[in-house]
Protein backbone atom coordinates (compact mmCIF):
# COMPACT_ATOMS: atom_id res chain seq x y z
CA UNK A 1 0.00 0.00 0.00
CA UNK A 2 1.61 3.55 -0.74
CA UNK A 3 1.35 5.72 2.38
CA UNK A 4 -1.21 8.40 0.77
CA UNK A 5 -4.00 5.67 0.45
CA UNK A 6 -3.42 4.28 4.47
CA UNK A 7 -3.86 8.36 5.06
CA UNK A 8 -6.98 7.94 3.61
CA UNK A 9 -8.15 5.45 5.68
CA UNK A 10 -7.36 6.71 8.55
CA UNK A 11 -9.41 10.02 7.56
CA UNK A 12 -12.21 8.49 6.74
CA UNK A 13 -12.45 6.46 9.96
CA UNK A 14 -11.78 10.34 11.89
CA UNK A 15 -13.61 13.00 9.91
CA UNK A 16 -12.59 15.07 12.92
CA UNK A 17 -9.04 14.64 13.12
CA UNK A 18 -7.82 16.99 11.12
CA UNK A 19 -6.01 15.39 9.15
CA UNK A 20 -4.81 17.00 6.22
CA UNK A 21 -2.61 19.90 7.19
CA UNK A 22 0.67 20.08 8.55
CA UNK A 23 -0.51 19.97 12.68
CA UNK A 24 -2.94 19.49 14.37
CA UNK A 25 -4.76 22.29 15.77
CA UNK A 26 -6.67 22.43 19.19
CA UNK A 27 -8.16 25.09 21.01
CA UNK A 28 -6.03 26.26 24.00
CA UNK A 29 -6.15 29.12 27.02
CA UNK A 30 -4.49 30.94 24.62
CA UNK A 31 -4.35 30.84 21.15
CA UNK A 32 -4.23 27.51 19.82
CA UNK A 33 -2.07 24.58 19.99
CA UNK A 34 0.13 23.24 17.30
CA UNK A 35 0.94 19.41 17.35
CA UNK A 36 2.71 17.02 15.29
CA UNK A 37 5.02 13.98 15.14
CA UNK A 38 7.57 12.60 12.67
CA UNK A 39 9.93 9.87 12.89
CA UNK A 40 13.44 8.70 11.49
CA UNK A 41 14.03 5.07 10.81
CA UNK A 42 18.10 3.95 10.08
CA UNK A 43 18.32 2.77 6.92
CA UNK A 44 15.15 4.13 5.59
CA UNK A 45 15.88 7.75 6.48
CA UNK A 46 19.27 7.68 6.81
CA UNK A 47 22.21 5.32 7.71
CA UNK A 48 25.50 5.33 9.36
CA UNK A 49 27.53 5.44 6.57
CA UNK A 50 26.34 8.16 5.50
CA UNK A 51 25.01 10.51 8.39
CA UNK A 52 26.01 10.38 12.08
CA UNK A 53 23.75 9.70 15.08
CA UNK A 54 22.85 13.62 15.76
CA UNK A 55 22.73 14.78 12.30
CA UNK A 56 19.52 12.52 12.44
CA UNK A 57 18.35 13.81 15.64
CA UNK A 58 18.89 17.06 14.10
CA UNK A 59 16.83 16.53 10.66
CA UNK A 60 14.14 14.27 12.39
CA UNK A 61 13.78 18.02 15.03
CA UNK A 62 13.88 20.07 11.49
CA UNK A 63 11.39 18.06 10.19
CA UNK A 64 8.73 18.63 12.91
CA UNK A 65 9.77 22.43 13.14
CA UNK A 66 9.06 23.13 9.39
CA UNK A 67 5.38 21.56 10.09
CA UNK A 68 4.84 24.55 12.31
CA UNK A 69 6.70 26.80 10.97
CA UNK A 70 4.04 25.45 7.84
CA UNK A 71 1.10 26.53 10.14
CA UNK A 72 2.20 30.08 10.69
CA UNK A 73 3.06 28.68 14.24
CA UNK A 74 5.92 29.08 16.74
CA UNK A 75 7.91 25.96 18.05
CA UNK A 76 7.90 25.17 22.12
CA UNK A 77 8.88 22.32 22.73
CA UNK A 78 9.72 18.48 21.48
CA UNK A 79 9.40 15.07 23.04
CA UNK A 80 12.43 12.34 21.97
CA UNK A 81 11.13 8.47 21.90
CA UNK A 82 14.25 6.74 21.06
CA UNK A 83 14.60 3.33 19.37
CA UNK A 84 18.31 1.85 20.55
CA UNK A 85 19.59 -1.38 19.32
CA UNK A 86 21.95 -3.81 20.89
CA UNK A 87 25.56 -2.88 21.17
CA UNK A 88 24.63 1.16 21.29
CA UNK A 89 27.85 2.45 23.03
CA UNK A 90 28.06 5.81 25.01
CA UNK A 91 29.54 7.78 22.64
CA UNK A 92 26.18 6.91 20.80
CA UNK A 93 23.96 8.34 22.77
CA UNK A 94 26.67 11.77 23.32
CA UNK A 95 26.05 11.83 19.09
CA UNK A 96 22.20 11.60 19.91
CA UNK A 97 22.30 14.28 22.96
CA UNK A 98 24.81 16.34 20.54
CA UNK A 99 22.16 16.34 18.03
CA UNK A 100 19.33 17.49 20.24
CA UNK A 101 21.14 20.42 21.86
CA UNK A 102 21.82 21.68 18.77
CA UNK A 103 18.49 21.72 17.63
CA UNK A 104 16.95 22.84 20.74
CA UNK A 105 19.50 26.22 21.06
CA UNK A 106 18.96 26.68 17.08
CA UNK A 107 15.40 26.49 17.25
CA UNK A 108 14.93 27.99 20.61
CA UNK A 109 13.01 24.89 22.06
CA UNK A 110 12.50 23.14 25.24
CA UNK A 111 12.86 19.28 25.18
CA UNK A 112 10.22 17.94 27.64
CA UNK A 113 10.16 14.65 27.87
CA UNK A 114 9.96 11.42 25.70
CA UNK A 115 10.94 7.44 26.34
CA UNK A 116 13.85 5.51 25.57
CA UNK A 117 13.41 1.32 24.10
CA UNK A 118 15.05 -1.27 22.82
CA UNK A 119 14.92 -1.68 18.86
CA UNK A 120 15.58 -5.17 17.25
CA UNK A 121 17.44 -3.24 14.52
CA UNK A 122 18.89 0.05 13.83
CA UNK A 123 17.97 3.22 15.16
CA UNK A 124 14.78 5.00 15.17
CA UNK A 125 13.66 8.73 15.98
CA UNK A 126 10.17 9.90 16.84
CA UNK A 127 10.04 13.76 17.33
CA UNK A 128 6.64 15.37 18.83
CA UNK A 129 6.61 19.00 19.02
CA UNK A 130 4.30 21.46 20.39
CA UNK A 131 3.68 24.66 18.87
CA UNK A 132 0.89 27.85 19.48
CA UNK A 133 -0.53 30.23 17.19
CA UNK A 134 -2.49 33.36 17.77
CA UNK A 135 -6.49 32.11 17.44
CA UNK A 136 -7.54 32.32 14.25
CA UNK A 137 -4.31 32.95 12.62
CA UNK A 138 -2.88 28.81 11.86
CA UNK A 139 -2.22 28.56 7.71
CA UNK A 140 -4.04 25.83 6.56
CA UNK A 141 -3.01 24.23 3.11
CA UNK A 142 -6.81 24.16 2.06
CA UNK A 143 -6.98 28.32 1.30
CA UNK A 144 -5.33 28.79 -1.85
CA UNK A 145 -7.40 30.33 -4.09
CA UNK A 146 -6.76 30.98 -8.05
CA UNK A 147 -5.15 33.93 -8.87
CA UNK A 148 -3.07 33.69 -5.83
CA UNK A 149 0.36 33.62 -6.42
CA UNK A 150 3.04 30.26 -5.74
CA UNK A 151 5.67 31.48 -3.44
CA UNK A 152 8.96 29.28 -2.89
CA UNK A 153 10.48 30.72 0.66
CA UNK A 154 13.89 29.05 -0.25
CA UNK A 155 15.23 27.03 -2.77
CA UNK A 156 15.06 23.78 -4.35
CA UNK A 157 17.00 20.81 -5.52
CA UNK A 158 20.20 21.32 -2.55
CA UNK A 159 19.01 18.22 -0.29
CA UNK A 160 18.80 16.05 -4.18
CA UNK A 161 21.86 16.93 -5.15
CA UNK A 162 23.79 16.48 -1.49
CA UNK A 163 21.80 13.03 -1.39
CA UNK A 164 23.44 12.36 -5.35
CA UNK A 165 27.13 13.65 -4.06
CA UNK A 166 27.05 11.00 -0.92
CA UNK A 167 26.08 8.19 -3.01
CA UNK A 168 28.64 9.50 -5.72
CA UNK A 169 31.66 9.61 -2.71
CA UNK A 170 30.59 6.74 -0.36
CA UNK A 171 28.43 4.15 -2.21
CA UNK A 172 25.01 3.34 -2.99
CA UNK A 173 22.41 3.68 0.15
CA UNK A 174 20.83 0.34 1.39
CA UNK A 175 17.78 2.35 1.22
CA UNK A 176 17.36 1.80 -2.22
CA UNK A 177 15.28 4.40 -4.32
CA UNK A 178 15.33 5.60 -7.77
CA UNK A 179 18.69 5.66 -9.48
CA UNK A 180 20.34 8.97 -9.02
CA UNK A 181 22.61 11.57 -11.15
CA UNK A 182 25.96 11.13 -10.83
CA UNK A 183 28.53 14.05 -10.61
CA UNK A 184 30.86 15.01 -13.46
CA UNK A 185 33.97 14.09 -11.37
CA UNK A 186 36.81 11.78 -12.45
CA UNK A 187 37.01 9.50 -9.13
CA UNK A 188 34.61 10.16 -6.46
CA UNK A 189 35.49 6.84 -4.42
CA UNK A 190 39.22 7.98 -3.86
CA UNK A 191 37.89 11.42 -2.00
CA UNK A 192 35.34 9.10 -0.16
CA UNK A 193 36.96 9.24 3.18
CA UNK A 194 38.27 12.35 3.71
CA UNK A 195 34.21 13.88 1.70
CA UNK A 196 32.76 11.14 5.01
CA UNK A 197 35.25 13.02 7.31
CA UNK A 198 33.80 16.79 6.55
CA UNK A 199 30.39 15.43 6.32
CA UNK A 200 30.69 14.18 9.82
CA UNK A 201 31.07 18.07 11.42
CA UNK A 202 28.49 19.41 9.67
CA UNK A 203 25.63 20.57 11.31
CA UNK A 204 22.32 22.95 11.52
CA UNK A 205 24.47 25.17 13.19
CA UNK A 206 27.15 25.19 10.36
CA UNK A 207 27.76 28.77 9.01
CA UNK A 208 29.83 30.13 5.98
CA UNK A 209 33.15 30.50 7.39
CA UNK A 210 32.79 26.47 8.50
CA UNK A 211 31.87 25.22 5.57
CA UNK A 212 35.13 27.59 3.85
CA UNK A 213 36.69 25.65 6.08
CA UNK A 214 35.54 22.37 5.19
CA UNK A 215 36.05 22.72 1.75
CA UNK A 216 39.73 24.06 2.17
CA UNK A 217 40.82 20.66 2.98
CA UNK A 218 38.90 19.13 -0.24
CA UNK A 219 40.21 21.73 -2.44
CA UNK A 220 41.48 19.29 -5.25
CA UNK A 221 37.80 18.63 -5.96
CA UNK A 222 35.92 20.95 -8.18
CA UNK A 223 32.88 23.21 -6.58
CA UNK A 224 33.80 21.16 -3.41
CA UNK A 225 32.35 24.31 -1.44
CA UNK A 226 29.02 23.89 -3.44
CA UNK A 227 29.05 20.07 -2.55
CA UNK A 228 29.37 20.59 0.74
CA UNK A 229 26.68 23.15 1.17
CA UNK A 230 24.42 20.75 -0.45
CA UNK A 231 25.48 17.53 1.39
CA UNK A 232 24.84 20.04 4.51
CA UNK A 233 21.43 20.54 3.24
CA UNK A 234 20.78 17.19 2.73
CA UNK A 235 22.52 15.74 6.09
CA UNK A 236 21.36 18.40 8.48
CA UNK A 237 18.60 20.89 6.69
CA UNK A 238 17.75 24.12 8.88
CA UNK A 239 13.84 25.62 8.59
CA UNK A 240 12.97 28.93 8.54
CA UNK A 241 9.52 30.73 9.13
CA UNK A 242 7.71 32.67 6.80
CA UNK A 243 8.11 35.50 9.04
CA UNK A 244 5.87 38.16 10.14
CA UNK A 245 5.55 40.44 7.33
CA UNK A 246 4.08 37.61 5.30
CA UNK A 247 1.95 36.69 8.94
CA UNK A 248 1.21 39.15 10.52
CA UNK A 249 -1.63 42.21 9.45
CA UNK A 250 -5.54 42.38 9.52
CA UNK A 251 -5.67 40.39 5.85
CA UNK A 252 -2.74 37.98 5.93
CA UNK A 253 -0.86 37.92 3.01
CA UNK A 254 -0.34 34.42 3.02
CA UNK A 255 -3.55 32.26 1.99
CA UNK A 256 -2.16 28.73 2.33
CA UNK A 257 0.83 27.40 3.36
CA UNK A 258 2.92 23.36 3.08
CA UNK A 259 6.75 22.49 3.59
CA UNK A 260 8.57 20.99 1.02
CA UNK A 261 9.18 17.25 2.77
CA UNK A 262 8.47 14.87 -0.59
CA UNK A 263 9.39 17.42 -3.38
CA UNK A 264 7.69 20.20 -4.78
CA UNK A 265 5.56 18.22 -7.05
CA UNK A 266 4.24 16.45 -4.70
CA UNK A 267 3.79 18.73 -1.81
CA UNK A 268 1.97 21.36 -4.82
CA UNK A 269 -0.24 18.56 -5.77
CA UNK A 270 -1.36 18.45 -2.08
CA UNK A 271 -2.08 21.77 -1.48
CA UNK A 272 -3.96 22.16 -4.66
CA UNK A 273 -5.96 19.27 -3.67
CA UNK A 274 -6.58 20.27 -0.27
CA UNK A 275 -7.37 23.74 -1.92
CA UNK A 276 -9.31 22.67 -4.70
CA UNK A 277 -7.40 24.85 -7.61
CA UNK A 278 -4.99 23.95 -10.05
CA UNK A 279 -1.91 25.61 -10.76
CA UNK A 280 0.43 26.90 -13.59
CA UNK A 281 4.16 26.70 -12.96
CA UNK A 282 6.97 28.47 -14.65
CA UNK A 283 10.41 26.11 -14.71
CA UNK A 284 12.34 29.29 -15.39
CA UNK A 285 11.14 30.86 -12.18
CA UNK A 286 12.29 27.64 -10.21
CA UNK A 287 14.81 28.98 -7.41
CA UNK A 288 17.37 26.14 -8.58
CA UNK A 289 21.36 26.55 -8.00
CA UNK A 290 22.95 26.96 -11.31
CA UNK A 291 25.64 24.92 -9.45
CA UNK A 292 23.69 21.62 -9.53
CA UNK A 293 23.35 21.94 -13.46
CA UNK A 294 27.06 22.27 -13.55
CA UNK A 295 27.78 19.53 -10.86
CA UNK A 296 25.77 17.15 -12.73
CA UNK A 297 25.83 17.62 -16.39
CA UNK A 298 21.74 18.72 -15.93
CA UNK A 299 19.41 21.04 -18.18
CA UNK A 300 16.59 21.80 -19.39
CA UNK A 301 13.54 19.35 -18.31
CA UNK A 302 16.25 16.96 -16.94
CA UNK A 303 17.30 20.15 -14.38
CA UNK A 304 13.71 21.03 -13.85
CA UNK A 305 12.35 17.70 -13.11
CA UNK A 306 15.37 16.51 -10.34
CA UNK A 307 14.55 19.85 -8.51
CA UNK A 308 10.87 19.42 -8.40
CA UNK A 309 11.47 15.68 -7.24
CA UNK A 310 14.12 16.89 -4.45
CA UNK A 311 12.64 16.21 -0.73
CA UNK A 312 13.38 16.96 2.87
CA UNK A 313 14.37 20.80 1.25
CA UNK A 314 12.23 22.46 4.41
CA UNK A 315 11.47 25.14 2.69
CA UNK A 316 7.71 26.82 2.78
CA UNK A 317 5.98 26.99 -0.28
CA UNK A 318 2.71 29.58 0.09
CA UNK A 319 -0.01 30.83 -1.81
CA UNK A 320 -0.05 34.43 -1.89
CA UNK A 321 -2.62 37.05 -2.39
CA UNK A 322 -1.34 38.70 -5.07
CA UNK A 323 -1.65 42.70 -3.50
CA UNK A 324 0.63 41.61 -0.68
CA UNK A 325 3.50 40.16 -3.55
CA UNK A 326 5.90 43.71 -2.10
CA UNK A 327 5.88 41.59 1.46
CA UNK A 328 8.16 38.60 0.59
CA UNK A 329 11.36 38.60 1.79
CA UNK A 330 15.01 38.39 0.31
CA UNK A 331 14.80 35.03 -1.49
CA UNK A 332 11.23 34.28 -2.13
CA UNK A 333 10.53 33.31 -5.81
CA UNK A 334 7.27 33.50 -7.16
CA UNK A 335 7.20 30.73 -9.51
CA UNK A 336 3.73 30.38 -10.63
CA UNK A 337 -0.28 31.37 -10.05
CA UNK A 338 -2.82 29.52 -8.47
CA UNK A 339 -5.69 28.39 -11.30
CA UNK A 340 -8.84 26.73 -11.44
CA UNK A 341 -9.34 23.23 -10.51
CA UNK A 342 -10.57 22.32 -14.45
CA UNK A 343 -6.90 23.36 -15.66
CA UNK A 344 -4.76 21.02 -13.05
CA UNK A 345 -1.11 21.64 -12.63
CA UNK A 346 0.63 22.82 -15.43
CA UNK A 347 4.51 23.72 -15.76
CA UNK A 348 5.34 25.66 -18.44
CA UNK A 349 9.09 25.96 -19.79
CA UNK A 350 11.05 26.50 -22.86
CA UNK A 351 9.90 23.39 -24.58
CA UNK A 352 6.35 24.30 -24.22
CA UNK A 353 3.41 23.36 -21.52
CA UNK A 354 3.73 19.89 -19.79
CA UNK A 355 1.62 18.52 -16.74
CA UNK A 356 3.27 18.69 -13.54
CA UNK A 357 5.36 15.39 -13.48
CA UNK A 358 4.47 12.81 -10.77
CA UNK A 359 7.66 12.84 -9.29
CA UNK A 360 8.28 12.90 -5.40
CA UNK A 361 8.87 10.73 -2.44
CA UNK A 362 6.15 8.37 -1.02
CA UNK A 363 6.07 5.38 1.66
CA UNK A 364 4.86 2.25 0.15
CA UNK A 365 4.26 -0.48 2.67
Amino acid sequence: MKEREILDRIRAAFPDSGIGDDTAVLPAAAGELLLASDAVVENVHFTRRRSTLSQAIQKAVTSNVSDVYAMGGRPEAILLSAGLPPGCSAEDVDSIVEGLAVSCGAYGLRLAGGDTVTSPGGYFFDVAIAGSVPAGRAVRRSGARAGDAVVLLGEIGPSLAGLSLLAAFLGPCVCGGPALPAPRLRDCAAAGARVRAASAGLSIATGAAALRSAAAGLAHIPRVAEMLRFILRHLAPRAEPAGDTLLGGAERAITAMIDVSDGLAKDLRTLCEESGVGAEIDAAALPVPRSIGEIFGLDGDALVDFALASGEEYVLLAAVREGALGALPPGAAVVGRFAPAHGGIVLAGPAGRRPLPPVGYEHSF
